[in-house]
């Protein structure tokens, strides 16, 4: 066992994903736990997708370490502009032009009839807005594929009091996400207590 997470962490250290991360907290900006790089890098490993469409880049944290972790093309979109502009240029200084597409802008006002059928859908964007994402996109991915969302259990604080207003009204949203994926027919969903929460979700033959 020791030897196996030995093999992850290799991979998940490579110099370019040391610096991003060490921007990332410099900079305070949410990327995903290394327990979840470690899970997606496994699932990539097994599946191995053709194509992988992310809904929310930040500074191309994920983007980049799925490009290494696979032969697959990548499609992302970020609504934020300077964060879209930096993970553009981290996205060169990684030499992966070739393999990552950049679109700048709002993933629910885009039309998704410009984008080929993919293999995996990584939803890693605005927590309140998952179902809203889940439904515009998941008629994109292949029978067979996978549907990836990240920040689902919030740090922890379900288990917590929580004197924030706002942050109750965020909790339920996720939870009413929780809820409607594990209820979504067509699907077989997993949740799993990693980093801050992940699902994995199946898409079943004949689901649109």
């Amino acid at each position: 066992m020791t030897k196996y997470f030995s093999s992850l962490n290799q991979d998940i250290n490579l110099p370019v994903l040391k610096e991003l991360r060490k921007k990332a907290v410099e900079d305070d900006v949410p990327i995903i736990q290394e327990d979840g790089l470690r899970f997606i890098r496994q699932l990539l490993t097994i599946k191995k997708p053709k194509r992988i469409l992310e809904i929310g880049t930040a500074i191309g944290y994920s983007t980049i370490a799925m490009a290494l972790f696979s032969d697959a093309f990548i499609t992302t979109v970020e609504r934020d502009e300077m964060r879209a502009n930096e993970a553009k240029m981290n996205i060169e200084e990684a030499g992966l032009c070739d393999r990552i597409q950049l679109i700048k802008g709002d993933a629910l006002e885009i039309d998704i009839t410009q984008f080929e059928a993919v293999d995996i859908l990584f939803i890693d964007a605005a927590k309140a807005q998952n179902i809203k994402f889940f439904e515009q996109y998941q008629s994109l991915v292949k029978e067979g594929g996978l549907i990836i969302t990240d920040n689902l259990l919030f740090h922890g604080l379900f288990d917590e009091e929580v004197d924030s207003r706002n942050v109750r009204q965020l909790l339920r949203k996720i939870n009413d996400f929780n809820e409607y994926i594990l209820d979504r027919k067509g699907y077989d969903t997993v949740i799993y207590e990693i980093g801050d929460g992940m699902s994995v979700s199946i898409k079943k033959g004949g689901n649109r």
